[in-house]
């Protein structure tokens, strides 16, 4: 089956899309978002982490885009051929507003916030840590077992740095504090019950659940506002037997159900 079509977020609406080589050969495609990744590492001068959340993906897929657009680059270049910048791709690229205080070289004469993006992302001078439920670098989808944890840094509403935390024999009534000594301000996961939701609302951090896929993929869907989630996070079952903290919810064996927070 084909790939579902997925939007790269391009800050970029370059005004020339032609540049002129000596020789008269087809011109080389340059596509809009391996332009961007380019701009992003090699003028914004981001780290690949925090140019690959810019753009919502994953870092491994902006290293593609990288390798492609130096090897058009270098392929013009050596042989005089002309370069073509262009939308067409596997991939939509869908131009969007940026914020110009985090953009120095975007070509867009009028740029602006995202429209979505939360407030506290906004803010001048601000230093926060957002952690993702983490298991092979995708969002793990159960809370109480998750093995580890994506811990992000994120200052001025700019990504700078990342550590994983593995939760070792933590258990659900103790991840909760886990994430309050490494002073985490949000939290993204997949699902998660309703005594843990009160334990890290106790603990003043912010919870966003139901999301899925690349764990820095989705750190730069929230950062720009554009964060997809179910609203319906709840955790209801789990298809392994366990034994939840106090108030979560029972223990109980295979195929049983788990109703956390909904009795």
């Amino acid at each position: 089956m084909p790939r579902n079509r997925k939007c790269r977020r391009v800050c970029l609406d370059p005004e020339c899309r032609m540049f002129r080589g000596a020789l008269r050969k087809a011109p080389v495609e340059l596509r809009l978002d391996e332009l961007e990744a380019l701009r992003l590492v090699d003028l914004e001068e981001l780290d690949q982490l925090e140019a690959a959340a810019r753009m919502e993906i994953s870092r491994g897929t902006l290293q593609r885009l990288l390798y492609s657009a130096h090897r058009q680059v270098a392929l013009a270049l050596t042989t005089g051929r002309s370069i073509a910048i262009s939308d067409a791709g596997e991939e939509v690229a869908a131009p969007v507003g940026c914020d110009a205080s985090a953009c120095r070289f975007c070509c867009r004469k009028h740029p602006g916030t995202a429209p979505g993006r939360p407030p506290e992302i906004r803010k001048k001078g601000n230093i926060m840590i957002i952690a993702v439920t983490c298991e092979n670098d995708n969002v793990f989808q159960h809370f109480g077992h998750t093995p580890s944890f994506a811990l992000f840094t994120v200052e001025d509403g700019r990504l700078t740095g990342r550590v994983d935390a593995p939760t070792g024999e933590s258990g659900h009534g103790a991840l909760a504090g886990f994430l309050k000594e490494r002073n985490v301000d949000v939290l993204i996961c997949g699902g998660i019950g309703g005594g843990a939701q009160q334990a890290l609302a106790n603990c003043g951090i912010k919870l966003v659940g139901g999301v899925q896929g690349d764990v820095t993929e989705a750190v730069g869907r929230y950062l720009a506002g554009t964060l997809e989630a179910d609203p319906d996070f709840t955790c209801n079952h789990h298809g392994h037997g366990h034994e939840h903290g106090e108030g979560n919810c029972h223990s109980h064996g295979e195929g049983h159900s788990c109703h956390c927070g909904k009795h």
